[in-house]
């Protein structure tokens, strides 16, 4: 069984998580703009791990961690974003958010942008964007 107990690159002090800053956690959810009670309810759908606290741990749906406190940050291995599995269709709906490892978040919008196979006549093609 594994357990994570912080980040690798910080401690779980809310000075060192948040720049020296003295403002309440609650009240610093502003990356990636979603608000916070968005937030909390995308972090719900991350998977549980047994022997680590689900507050803080969880995995993704590629099976990578991540940790609550280190939402929008990319400077982090543990750092996430919420996904939107409806972009490029239709206007996505709160069903539609994922809690994504911000690297995995990073290639599947890749993944989903730069090419594409669409129809050419009765044949399919793969077209880069």
């Amino acid at each position: 069984m594994t357990t994570l107990t912080s980040p690798d690159h910080t401690s779980t002090r809310d000075t060192d998580l948040f720049g020296g800053s003295s403002m309440p956690l609650s009240s610093r959810w502003t990356s990636g703009g979603y608000e916070k009670e968005v937030v909390d309810a995308i972090w719900k759908l991350a998977e549980m791990i047994d022997g680590n606290d689900s507050a803080l741990w969880r995995k993704d749906e590629c099976g990578a961690w991540i940790n609550k406190l280190e939402y929008g940050k990319r400077h982090s291995s543990f750092g996430w974003e919420i996904c939107d599995l409806s972009l490029g269709r239709r206007p996505g709906t709160l069903s539609a958010l994922r809690p994504m490892q911000w690297e995995n978040y990073v290639d599947h919008i890749a993944a989903i942008t730069q090419s594409r196979v669409t129809a050419d006549g009765l044949r399919n093609v793969r077209k880069l964007l």
